[in-house]
């Protein structure tokens, strides 16, 4: 099988800025309420902190939001014949290879917002190397065909470990080799029996 390479969909970069902005949000209300609770008693201090806790959350909103623009055009995915490649990062650009060698479960996730609102999906990967721990070794996020690109590392996973079984492993020994060292082992021990008789 040749490389295949796939990217997030664009609905993906849309679900991060709304899930960032329904985080905000929801912070930014919690941050009202205690700030009611505070100025029951001292109304300049309830506004003191809602505004100075309001504006890191705004700054760092607007530092998320257009952080997500290049970490969205940095995300791409590889499947190959031994291995998956992940390629993820802005400021660190990182490649992860994950060999089919260390898979031990393939899921494929799909939350409210994934399925209500913008038809993606996430395969996650696990290793041998994450067992106990919470969590994939590798996530392809933001897949609008994730159904296709589950089945296609299930079917390179299979072929992978179809070719390491041992019987596969044991037909490729040559037979006439094997009947040799068969035919040898037996003109030794007739030797041997001949000497000692």
């Amino acid at each position: 099988m040749a490389q295949r390479e796939f990217l997030p969909n664009p609905r993906y970069q849309i679900k991060l800025l709304v899930v960032f902005t329904l985080s905000a949000a929801l912070i930014l209300l919690g941050i009202g309420l205690f700030s009611w609770l505070i100025g029951i008693d001292e109304p300049q201090a309830g506004m003191t902190v809602f505004t100075i806790v309001g504006s890191v959350l705004g700054v760092v909103w607007v530092i998320a939001l257009l952080l997500s623009f290049p970490y969205f055009r940095s995300m791409r995915f590889e499947i190959q014949e031994d291995e998956v490649i992940v390629h993820v990062g802005i400021f660190t650009h990182s490649v992860k290879h994950v060999p089919y060698r260390t898979v031990t479960n393939i899921t494929v996730k799909r939350d409210i917002f994934d399925r209500w609102f913008f038809n993606l999906g996430t395969l996650n990967i696990q290793t041998a190397g994450m067992s106990g721990q919470k969590g994939a070794e590798e996530s392809l996020v933001g897949l609008e065909n994730v159904q296709e690109v589950y089945e296609l590392v299930v079917t390179e996973l299979r072929r992978f470990r179809g070719a390491m079984t041992p019987t596969a492993a044991q037909e490729e020994l040559p037979t006439n080799g094997s009947a040799a060292l068969l035919e040898e082992v037996r003109a030794i021990r007739q030797l041997i029996e001949q000497n000692e008789a």
